[in-house]
C-alpha cells in the first residue's frame, strides 16, 4: 500500500527528475487490498471514484487523457472490467509512448504534438503479461518496463485495527472525508521545495545503481531507476505522511523484490526469445521434424520443418535441423530473426557454423544432398515424458 501512495507523491516529481512517465500494475487474485489501494493513493488529489479513468477505451482517447494529467497521477480501473486485451496493450503502449499521434492539420501543416509525463496505477487479477497472453498476443518487454507488474500479498498488520476489513473500512472512511488535503499540501511544498526533492532523487538513483549487481539485465537496472524514483516521493513525502525513513526504503525494497521475482533478473526480451523457440519444440518437435535417417516414402510429413536425431544417450538433448525459412517465418515470428538466432546462440541453444558467421550450416545428407539448415539443440517436454 506504501507503493501506491509512493506513485501518487511520485507524480509530480516525475518532471523534476527528468525521468519518463511510467506506471504500477497491482495484482492478485485474492482478495488483497488492491482497490483499497489504488483508492487512497488517488484520494491524495481528489474523490478516488471520481478521478478514476477506465482501460475500457480506445488507445488515443487515453493518449488524450494522458496528456490532460501531465505530471499528474492517472488512476486507472482494474483491467479486465470490459476491455478486452488488445486495446490495454495498444493503450498500454500509447500511454507510456509520452507522445501523442503525428496528424496533418486542415490548413496545411501539422498539428501540435502532444506530450505528457504521467504516473498510473493500474490493478488487476492477473499481471498484464498474462492478461495480454489471453488474445494471443506478446507483450514486448519495453511495456513491462514503463508498467510494472507488482504481485500484492495480504496485509499481515493492521495498526491499532484487528482485522483486514476494520482497517481498510478506517481507510475508506479517512479518504472518503478528506480526500484531496494531502494532495494540496504537497503540491504547495514541492512547489517550495523543488531542489531539495531534486537532490533526495539523484541520492536515491546513485543508491540505486549501487545496488543493483552489475550483472543485472539492462530493463532492471532501467527499473531499479523508477524504484529509487518512488523511493524518493516516499522519504520527501514525510512531511504529509510522517513515516520514518527506514520503513520508506523497507516498503520500496519489498516491492521492489517482489517485481523481481515476477521479472526475473536477466534480459526480459532474451528470456522471451528462447521461451517463444522453446514452445514451438514443445509443440512440433517430434510431429513436424523428420527423424533421421529419414525416407519421404515411408513416413511423409505435412508441413515438413526441418530434420531431427537423437544422442547416444538417453539424456542427450535433440538436435533439430530447421529448415532457415521455418526458423524466420515461425519460430522467430515478431522479432528480427538474425537478432532471435543471435540471443539462441549465446544462450547455447543453437549451434553456429564452424566460421562462426551467420546461423546456418549444412544438414546430414539427406536423399543424397545437403542443406542449409539452422541446428537448435532442446529436449522437448514431450520426449522427455515419453521416457
Amino acid at each position: 500500500m506504501m507503493t501506491g501512495i509512493a506513485a501518487a507523491l511520485a507524480a509530480p516529481m516525475i518532471g523534476l527528475s527528468g525521468a519518463d512517465g511510467f506506471g504500477i500494475h497491482f495484482y492478485q487474485q485474492s482478495s488483497a487490498g488492491k482497490t483499497t489501494t489504488a483508492n487512497t493513493a488517488a484520494s491524495l488529489y481528489g474523490d478516488p471514484d471520481a478521478l478514476r479513468l477506465t482501460w475500457y477505451g480506445t488507445a488515443l482517447g487515453l493518449a488524450n487523457e494522458a496528456a490532460a494529467h501531465n505530471d499528474g497521477l492517472m488512476p486507472l480501473d482494474e483491467v479486465g472490467q470490459g476491455a478486452d486485451p488488445v486495446s490495454v496493450s495498444q493503450s498500454a503502449y500509447a500511454l507510456f509512448n509520452g507522445v501523442g499521434k503525428l496528424q496533418g492539420a486542415k490548413e496545411g501543416g501539422n498539428r501540435d504534438l502532444k506530450r505528457w509525463r504521467t504516473m498510473a496505477i493500474s490493478t488487476g487479477e492477473m499481471d498484464m503479461e498474462t492478461f495480454i497472453a489471453t488474445s494471443g498476443r506478446k507483450t514486448k518487454a519495453g511495456q513491462l518496463v514503463r508498467l510494472l507488474n507488482i504481485p500484492m500479498s495480504k496485509s499481515v498488520r493492521f495498526h491499532e485495527y484487528q482485522s483486514g476489513k476494520q482497517h481498510a473500512d478506517a481507510l475508506k472512511d479517512a479518504y472518503q472525508n478528506h480526500y484531496g488535503a494531502a494532495g494540496r499540501e504537497w503540491i504547495k511544498w514541492l512547489a517550495s521545495n523543488q531542489n531539495q526533492a531534486i537532490e533526495t532523487i539523484r541520492e536515491c538513483e546513485e543508491r540505486w545503481r549501487n545496488m543493483i549487481p552489475a550483472d543485472y539485465g539492462e530493463q532492471v537496472h532501467r527499473v531499479g531507476a523508477r524504484f529509487a524514483i518512488l523511493e524518493a516521493a516516499l522519504l520527501t513525502g514525510r512531511v504529509i505522511t510522517g513515516w520514518d525513513e527506514q520503513t520508506c526504503r523497507d516498503a520500496i525494497q519489498h516491492s521492489y523484490n517482489a517485481w523481481l521475482m515476477e521479472f526475473g533478473t536477466g534480459n526480459k526480451e532474451h528470456q522471451q526469445i528462447i521461451e517463444q523457440a522453446e514452445a514451438f519444440l514443445n509443440s512440433y518437435g517430434l510431429s513436424r521434424f523428420a527423424p533421421l535417417p529419414y525416407d519421404p516414402t515411408n513416413l511423409p510429413i505435412q508441413n515438413l520443418a526441418g530434420y531431427r536425431s537423437k544422442g547416444k544417450h538417453d539424456d542427450d538433448q535433440i538436435t533439430f535441423y530447421t529448415f532457415p525459412k521455418t526458423f524466420e517465418k515461425e519460430i522467430a515470428t515478431g522479432f528480427n530473426h538474425k537478432q532471435f538466432a543471435e540471443v539462441l546462440k549465446q544462450a547455447g541453444m543453437l549451434t553456429p557454423p564452424a566460421n562462426d558467421r551467420g546461423y546456418q550450416r549444412k544438414s546430414p545428407r539427406v536423399d543424397g544432398r545437403q542443406i542449409n539448415v539452422v541446428v537448435l539443440n532442446f529436449m522437448p517436454e514431450e520426449s522427455e515424458s515419453a521416457e
